[in-house]
């Protein structure tokens, strides 16, 4: 079975699909078999990194059942050291609207996926279909830039996604579930304590439940006055979320990522001395690690 790992985060416009493209190459790089899988529902483009501009099979067609398994999508880049894509799908009313069983029969399919890594392109946002596709993986990766307003809109991507792992020790239907799902929060304190109130011994459950929860943070376009808000990033989730948030590493603004963009090319193969690609091989080798203990 091949390990997952979900690339989100809380915007667009952050690198996510870039850095996700670019990983994918690196691991496939060092003969290991990947596979992308592109589920940002309505703004899918990781297939134009590669020059492909219009899929004939697409992930429409699973969820059309014009395609029977996912395998069916697959295309194989010879000169990507075998990489292989499911392209996302378009935006249309009935993928928009995917029902529960629709998005459980997708998630079941890609533990299917021939691969010894799947890496998925999750929708930025905080949707009900970025965050389940978010951490219905084995790791979870995140991508943020150093201004304000990315920092604030992970955050809240982050805390979410805190929230939805917390509730699944429960069944969907209990009580704790149910009522937390429609209360807010600033900490998790407030959840614990929520949750204590409904059912005893569900404080414990929870924190066991976090206890496995560590998404990797990769900070792109970083400038050199990123670092402090970096650290107050990483220390605001630690105070009010409870969990530590690794960093898997920082990525420099390079103006070769438009470049390389502009030649539908990953900046990793348009320019491997660029400071991104150098970066981008730095946060691989730190992924690799983590990888290999799966």
């Amino acid at each position: 079975m091949a390990l997952t790992v979900s690339v989100g985060s809380g915007k667009g416009g952050t690198g996510k699909s870039m850095v996700l493209v670019n990983l994918a190459v690196l691991l496939a790089k060092q003969g290991r078999k990947v596979c992308v899988i592109d589920l940002d529902i309505g703004g899918a483009n990781a297939h134009i990194f590669f020059g492909l501009f219009k899929p004939e099979k697409t992930l429409t067609d699973f969820i059309t059942r014009k395609a029977a398994t996912l395998g069916e999508l697959v295309h194989t880049f010879d000169s990507f050291y075998g990489l292989q894509l499911i392209p996302g799908t378009g935006d249309t009313l009935q993928t928009a609207n995917m029902t529960y069983q629709e998005k459980k029969r997708l998630l079941s399919a890609v533990t299917t996926i021939d691969a010894d890594i799947v890496l998925i392109d999750v929708g930025a946002g905080t949707s009900y279909h970025s965050l389940d596709f978010f951490m219905a993986a084995d790791l979870q990766i995140c991508t943020t830039m150093p201004e304000a307003t990315s920092i604030m809109d992970f955050y809240t991507f982050i805390q979410l996604a805190t929230i939805r792992k917390a509730l699944s020790g429960f069944l969907s239907q209990s009580e704790v579930s149910k009522t937390l799902k429609k209360s807010n929060f600033q900490t998790i304190t407030e959840v614990f304590e929520m949750a204590e109130d409904l059912q005893q011994g569900a404080q414990e459950k929870i924190k066991q439940e976090l206890d496995s929860f560590h998404p990797l943070l990769i900070v792109n376009k970083s400038i050199s006055s990123s670092k402090l808000n970096t650290l107050k990033l990483k220390k605001m989730i630690s105070k009010y979320l409870g969990i530590y948030l690794p960093e898997l590493g920082e990525i420099p603004e390079d103006k070769e990522v438009v470049q390389a963009l502009q030649s539908y090319m990953p900046i990793c193969e348009f320019s491997p001395n660029a400071p991104a690609s150098r970066a981008l091989v730095e946060i691989r080798d730190r992924l690799t690690k983590i990888i290999d203990l799966f």
